[in-house]
């Protein structure tokens, strides 16, 4: 990291003035805020206002310069823009990746001195009293286990990757992006969860193309394309991961350095997708729609498993043969993916790192199914009076309109909720029902833990059987429906991916350190607010 500023072609003008091109710190400061803060049109009125006639003026006048010399700055990664195509497939507007190499970013965040008091590099384990504790990543299994492959003195960089897409327009438009995040886990799990702390970086920018073909074949096209742009980023990571590479620490030593991806941060659709399989399947085990509520650990969907369905398929079928292709894919249970990015990973395997997320399969399921059988169950009306007549208290949101009219709520909020909504529901359900919707609630509780124990793993395998063997109060109240009325299943993926959280902390540590509420926030701080100070935001 410091080789490179030494090596920047200004690096002999900053040894007088570091903050050259700028006159001086505040000249620097005030350049920074107008680019984070304004448009450019909004930077050259400000520079144009007559204020400056009777006041110094910067040594930037226009917000073409301005911008010049912020390109002037020492870049670590150089971003680039690649354009894609799919021969024989037309787009409505050409396909331009933006990006960066992942191993530059990997590398950058491996040598920054700001984390050298924040890393681990070495597996461990902690042992309080008789009992193992599962926290950070190093002391999990996985770590022990991809160590023992690795030649003598090497080090492993745990891959971390984020990635969801957002809509970037505000009222017109329809523009969408998929942006990828990335961080290692190396460093400690408090410092990565805040994303102040730069500890995540942005290393692309996806577009999200309409293709010129039958709506049918739009989504699986969009699909290999992601996995395309995929492979173009994390190509020398992949590389690294199975080869080595040499690696700065923070501490200026040199490391021979592999590169396993343990997680991937994303949403149940995108898990889906990244797996290579359908929506009636889980991306974790071989669990089918059907057995989605029946509290069985199914065996896991390995990576090497989905890989041979797909040689065996492509073998009969040309997998640019949609239609074809297509069918056979969903006739096994796989989406028409034929060349996932995690397919020469070595060390990945999505049934490992498609790790269970907090917020999505936590959270947010509690908000889109116990919540709703709590309303269908003690009634609208009854269950925001309820809410509405609780005390205040401070660190805990009170909802004096109660909660049935609110249809998005943040993590936060899905917390306040539930630490108050057994309470408040006391004597208007039925005893059974109240067990089952508490033993979902203590799961989610439990699973929250920034470390993990034997004693603790077992009572969250407790609470998720006990509301498997109260579930039936549910159906018995009417509560479970759909737009077609009342359900007697619990076909819910979410449901079955709470299954494989006991093993996903024995083998990658607490869920707490992959939780989505930090990519959530980057969304907004590298895509939303960036896009609205450019030239082509909604008026």
């Amino acid at each position: 990291m410091f080789d490179k500023l030494e090596d920047d072609e200004h690096a002999y003008r900053r040894k007088a003035n570091p903050y050259y091109p700028f006159h001086d710190e505040g000249e620097w400061q005030l350049g920074k805020f107008l680019v984070e803060h304004l448009t450019q049109t909004q930077i050259d009125k400000f520079l144009k206002l007559k204020w400056f006639n009777t006041h110094a003026r910067p040594s930037f006048t226009l917000k073409d310069q301005l911008i010049g010399w912020m390109d002037v700055l020492p870049c670590f990664t150089e971003w680039k823009v690649s354009g894609l195509e799919f021969t024989g497939y037309k787009t409505d507007q050409p396909i331009e990746l933006i990006w960066r190499d992942a191993l530059d970013v990997v590398k950058q965040l491996f040598s920054n001195p700001t984390f050298a008091n924040h890393m681990t590099f070495d597996p461990h384990v902690v042992q309080v009293g008789d009992q193992r504790e599962y926290g950070d990543y190093m002391s999990a299994d996985m770590a022990w286990k991809i160590q023992d492959h690795l030649p003598v003195g090497a080090t492993q960089v745990p891959i971390i990757l984020g990635s969801d897409k957002t809509p970037v327009t505000r009222v017109t438009g329809g523009l969408e992006m998929h942006l990828v995040f990335i961080t290692i886990g190396n460093i400690d799990s408090e410092v990565r969860s805040k994303a102040t702390l730069r500890a995540w970086r942005c290393v692309a920018y996806m577009p999200i193309i309409k293709f010129k073909v039958h709506p049918d074949y739009q989504t699986i096209l969009q699909a290999r394309l992601w996995h395309k742009c995929m492979d173009l980023i994390c190509a020398n990571l992949k590389a690294a991961a199975a080869e080595g590479c040499f690696m700065p620490d923070p501490f200026r030593y040199i490391r021979y350095v592999f590169t396993p991806l343990i997680a991937h941060v994303c949403d149940l659709p995108e898990a889906s997708m990244i797996a290579a399989v359908s929506k009636n399947a889980s991306p974790l085990t071989m669990a089918t729609q059907k057995e989605f509520g029946d509290g069985i650990l199914h065996p896991p969907r390995t990576g090497r498993h989905t890989l041979q369905l797909i040689v065996d398929i492509s073998e009969t079928v040309d997998p640019w043969n949609l239609d074809k292709f297509q069918k056979a894919a969903k006739a096994i249970y796989l989406s028409g993916v034929h060349m996932p990015y995690w397919r020469d990973w070595t060390y990945a395997c999505p049934s490992v790192f498609l790790a269970g997320k907090i917020l999505h399969t936590g959270h947010k399921f509690f908000f889109d199914h116990p919540l709703n059988w709590v309303k269908e169950t003690v009634g609208n009306q009854e269950l925001d009076a309820r809410f509405t007549v609780q005390h205040k208290r401070v660190g805990t949101r009170h909802f004096a309109k109660g909660v049935t009219h609110v249809k998005q709520m943040t993590g936060r909020e899905h917390r306040d909720i539930q630490c108050t909504i057994i309470a408040s529901i006391a004597g208007a359900a039925p005893p059974r029902f109240i067990h089952a919707i508490r033993a979902l609630i203590d799961f989610i509780y439990l699973a929250q833990n920034p470390v993990h124990s034997r004693d603790s793993l077992e009572s969250m395998a407790e609470a998720l059987s006990d509301f498997h063997s109260f579930k039936d109060a549910i159906i018995d109240a009417g509560a479970r429906r759909g737009k077609s009325g009342a359900k007697e299943d619990f076909f819910i993926p979410k449901l079955e991916l709470l299954q494989s959280f006991c093993g996903t902390v024995r083998r990658l540590g607490s869920l707490m350190q992959f939780s989505a509420d930090v990519t959530e926030r980057l969304l907004i701080t590298h895509c939303k607010d960036l896009f609205n100070r450019t030239m082509c935001a909604d008026p």
